[in-house]
């Protein structure tokens, strides 16, 4: 009796274990989540605090060297052209304030001498950023303004900056605009200073609290540069703030995370409420509980229909054993009728893919020798006028390109019947750099005509490669065709082709300048026929073709919207030997030739 009830027992016990530690481990993984995301926010606000202070870091330095600034030291008085510099550059630098005092800390020019709260007349000898700028230093110092009661960043250097100070140049930089960032972005987070005053805060209310009470000296100095102008600078919370990873703020308990930023001593301080970080351990634990109760219901209703199942599983076998013999009747049948079908269906669909290929490859053929022969025109044309000028030793370097370029469609037919028979291509040891320079050549009169700049950015070493050649060229034409295209709409348009080596295999990178293309038709651009180039007569299969080659030649081609505009496409070549490359390509002599000539 008590062996059957323990039995009974076990399997609920052991489903509340389960949960309990399955809480464990989701609350610290969720902790460790939140460090996570706290480590990058922390790094990101980081970097706008600094930010802010690099933008205006410069301001100090040239109002220190302009007389224009410092006149009024020169002559011991405010001058009113002084002031309106000033005023200028704080309306274009975006600066709150700029102002120059003489070496008493008086202040002579100011960019808000037209305000109520002008700072002319002034004396703030008592901030530490002018003494560290009479000492020749640079001076850094955040505070409530003495005059205006407005907190901001205030920045520092002598005047002249080499030799001995006469004054002082001073910017004030507004954090109020990235407070109000911070408070937007919904997220909690606050700045304290080296006492452990919090002076900027996505919360209001906790700006000028403390992250611990303040000992009477350092009250003190506080009350000595008038840093917070006389506010209460009460605890934050009841208990200290310090490192740990959980603090209480009010009646709520937060995870803790805190970085240094690097300036004035200043620390960095990110909260996420505890509740983010336990909130689906009630549904474990909701979970468990259901599933132990499940358990025993599950276990109490088994019992009662396992008598009614036993009585009737006699009647039920002979039954079945009629059903099951029927049933492997039907399905014999069935599967011999749907075998027939797929072999049907398998014969239809062999005899539409070889109708469909006939289609792409005819179409192929015309987009591929469009290329060529577009360059021989070029070439014919240029023959012509060099006989008219009776320059033949020209016209036969031109003829040796045509010939050349014969050459080549009579081996690009071949290639293009490869496309389709992979097996047959030819793979040899070839320069990577002579494939660029033999496809600058084919389309070198096509940026002629459009007017677009080709720059070839090369490096000065041999790049060996054991490839197709001639596949490589096809692609760099149809790349370096498609990027002229593209950046001929440009009024400076440019292509770059840049070779260099890459892990394992060498990247080629062709970039251009014109529009880019929609983020909508980057996953479709190198479908068979899809083009963008309906007005042109684009055929859509120069990038098909090529993603098939770069496929077969065990690379890969890939393309992405540059930095700063156009389009880049990347083909990347692999070096490591391919162990199924023998059903891919086929080793031969090496057979190309290059042949020189003028364009």
């Amino acid at each position: 009796m008590w062996s059957r009830l323990i039995i009974f027992a076990v399997p609920p016990l052991l489903v509340l274990l389960a949960a309990a530690l399955l809480v464990q481990l989701t609350v610290e993984r969720e902790q460790a989540a939140v460090d996570r995301k706290a480590a990058e926010r922390l790094t990101l606000y980081r970097q706008t605090i600094l930010g802010e202070y690099e933008k205006y870091r410069y301001l100090p330095y040239m109002l220190a060297r302009d007389p224009r600034a410092t006149v009024a030291l020169s002559m011991g008085r405010p001058t009113e052209a002084s002031n309106r510099f000033l005023e200028e550059m704080a309306e274009q630098s975006g600066a709150n304030l700029l102002y120059v005092m003489d070496d008493n800390g008086l202040t002579l020019a100011t960019s808000n001498w037209r305000d109520e709260q002008s700072l002319l007349g002034q004396n703030y000898s008592f901030r530490p950023y002018f003494h560290a700028a009479m000492r020749g230093e640079e001076g850094q110092f955040f505070a409530i303004g003495a005059t205006s009661g407005e907190p901001g960043l205030f920045l520092s250097l002598p005047t002249p900056v080499k030799g001995a100070p006469r004054g002082v140049a001073a910017v004030k930089v507004d954090m109020a605009p990235l407070e109000r960032a911070w408070a937007e972005g919904g997220e909690t987070v606050f700045v304290s200073d080296d006492n452990g005053v919090i002076f900027l805060s996505s919360v209001a209310d906790w700006r000028y609290r403390t992250l611990d009470v303040l000992s009477q000296e350092v009250r003190g100095r506080i009350s000595l540069t008038r840093q917070f102008a006389n506010r209460d600078l009460a605890p934050l919370s009841g208990e200290p703030v310090g490192e740990g990873k959980e603090i209480r703020i009010g009646q709520q308990v937060f995870r803790h995370n805190a970085a240094e930023v690097g300036l004035l001593g200043w620390q960095l301080h990110f909260l996420v409420p505890r509740a983010e970080t336990t909130g689906n351990s009630w549904l474990i634990w909701t979970s468990g509980l259901g599933i132990g109760l499940f358990y025993i219901v599950a276990v109490q209703v088994y019992r009662g229909r396992a008598l009614r199942r036993a009585s009737a599983l006699l009647r039920q076998e002979s039954d079945d054993l009629r059903k099951l013999n029927q049933r492997l009747v039907d399905e014999f049948e069935e599967r011999r009728r749907v075998e027939e079908e797929l072999r049907t269906a398998q014969r239809r669909l062999a005899r539409s893919s070889r109708l469909a290929a006939v289609g792409q490859m005819s179409a192929a053929v015309a987009h591929e020798l469009n290329q060529p022969l577009a360059a021989m025109r070029m070439f014919v044309a240029g023959a012509r006028k060099l006989l008219q000028g009776g320059h033949v030793e020209a016209v036969e370097e031109n003829l040796q390109e045509i010939d050349s370029l014969q050459f080549r469609m009579a081996t690009l037919t071949q290639e293009l019947k490869r496309f389709a028979r992979p097996s047959e291509s030819r793979i040899e040891m070839a320069d990577i750099r002579s494939c660029v320079h033999a496809a600058e050549k084919i389309v070198r009169p096509h940026f002629e005509e459009t007017g677009v700049c080709l720059e070839m950015r090369l490096p000065a070493e041999d790049i060996i490669l054991e490839t197709a050649p001639l596949k490589v060229e096809q692609v760099l034409v149809n790349l370096m065709r498609n990027g002229a295209d593209s950046a001929v709409s440009c009024e400076t348009g440019k292509v770059i082709v840049k070779v260099e080596q890459a892990d394992a295999g060498v990247l080629v990178s062709v970039a251009d300048n014109g529009p880019g293309i929609p983020d909508e038709l980057i996953e479709k651009i190198f479908d068979p026929f899809f083009t963008t180039k309906l007005n042109d007569g684009g055929l859509g299969l120069g990038l098909a073709i090529s993603d098939r080659i770069a496929e077969d030649l065990g690379g890969s081609l890939s393309v992405e919207n540059g930095d700063k505009g156009g389009a880049v496409f990347r083909l990347f070549l692999s070096s490591s030997e391919q162990e199924d490359g023998g059903a891919e390509v086929k080793a031969a002599t090496k057979a190309t030739r290059e042949k020189p000539g003028v364009i």
